[in-house]
């Protein structure tokens, strides 16, 4: 009965040990794609505010793009 209870017990140990790990891995992965989407957004919305546009479009394009930053320096830094 022992080696079957050792056994399970390094088994418990190796789970507990690699189960944080592995979240976090998850989570810097996630979080990395999050960073990229935001970039996209940001640049997608300066390439658009080059090409010209009307006062209201401006006044929405900067609330945006500027939410958008915040959002990037929250997160993202």
């Amino acid at each position: 009965m022992k080696p079957v209870a050792l056994g399970a017990s390094i088994a418990l140990v190796l789970l507990c040990v690699c189960l944080p790990a592995a979240a976090s891995a998850t989570r810097d992965s996630g979080e990395k794609v999050r960073c990229t989407r935001l970039e996209n957004r940001m640049d997608e919305i300066r390439l658009r505010r080059r090409m010209g546009y009307t006062a209201k479009q401006g006044r929405v394009s900067k609330q945006k793009l500027s939410a958008l930053e915040a959002e990037y320096r929250a997160r993202c830094r």
